[in-house]
């Protein structure tokens, strides 16, 4: 775990896996090898595993501890749910684990806020309880970006969810049966310092989370990048985007505008410490981690 402090505001990261997962080739439909060659020097190993060609990647939730509420950004895979993916079908990871670790309670969560409706965000929503899957953090809202979740109602009513198995169904609809569900617009404020940012493109209502307090800030990306890579080659979306042109002007816009700032971003699924800030490299972009 990482503790980033922000003013009076504490980032807790917490991390279900960090691996190479993902086939670079298959995952970026644009990769190239010639084009990625000359960074070698800072992929290799940390991320991107050439003996098996696959990419690192790390999946992670954010413990957000502010003078006022506690609050968890995104539920990772999960335990001991289906899935059409053999490495998270009926999981066991020590994420809960992990969570206990900081100090924090199932029951002291106010809010889980689910960046997007991807499998590996929303896996901890819920837990199996007596055959049923119940919210995993019983005294929370849990925040939808209304646009984020009527597309995936519409997407598991209509059984498109094939490629991961449909993980509305045990991840996402229990909430809303339990009636814990918060539905905001897009730039909802939490409270004062937490807002939500529209980042759409990778789905069609992800959000990031601008936390600013104390003169500074960071914000909380989801999936607007998945490597490291995106900020040399930002033209890169991969195969998990629902609009692989929509989350490239998106990214692209995003990075021209953090770019030299103090802000710290922090993606989803960034190896450790995830925390970085975007520097201009170039013509494009590089992430520096906090530190180093």
């Amino acid at each position: 775990m990482h503790d980033f402090a922000f003013g009076d505001i504490r980032v807790t990261r917490i991390v279900e896996l960090e691996m190479p997962l993902l086939e670079a080739k298959e995952f970026f439909p644009d990769w190239d090898e010639a084009a990625v060659a000359p960074h070698a020097g800072w992929m290799v190993p940390r991320h991107y595993d050439p003996g098996s060609g696959k990419v690192v990647i790390a999946i992670q939730a954010f413990l957000i501890r502010t003078p006022r509420h506690t609050i968890l950004v995104d539920g990772c895979v999960g335990n001991d749910k289906p899935r059409n993916r053999a490495f998270f079908d009926r999981a066991g990871f020590p994420w809960m684990n992990r969570f206990l670790a900081t100090g924090t309670r199932p029951e002291d969560i106010d809010f889980v806020l689910c960046t997007h409706l991807h499998v590996d965000h929303v896996g901890w929503n819920t837990r199996l309880e007596d055959g049923r899957w119940v919210p995993t953090f019983p005294n929370a809202r849990y925040i939808f970006a209304r646009t984020e979740l009527d597309f995936w109602l519409s997407q598991s009513k209509q059984g498109r969810m094939t490629r991961t198995g449909d993980y509305v169904a045990d991840s996402v609809i229990p909430i809303l049966e339990a009636k814990r569900e918060l539905l905001v617009e897009m730039d909802h404020q939490i409270e004062d310092g937490l807002t939500l940012a529209p980042l759409p493109g990778h789905t069609p209502g992800q959000v990031g989370l601008r936390i600013a307090s104390g003169g500074a800030e960071a914000l909380i990306c989801g999936d607007l990048m998945h490597h490291m890579i995106q900020c040399h080659i930002p033209a890169w979306s991969t195969i998990a985007c629902a609009d692989r042109e929509a989350a490239r002007a998106t990214r692209e816009a995003f990075l021209e505008r953090y770019a030299g700032t103090d802000t710290t971003i922090l993606p989803s699924h960034f190896p450790d410490p995830a925390a970085g800030r975007i520097v201009p490299e170039g013509a494009a972009f590089a992430f520096r981690y906090i530190g180093e």
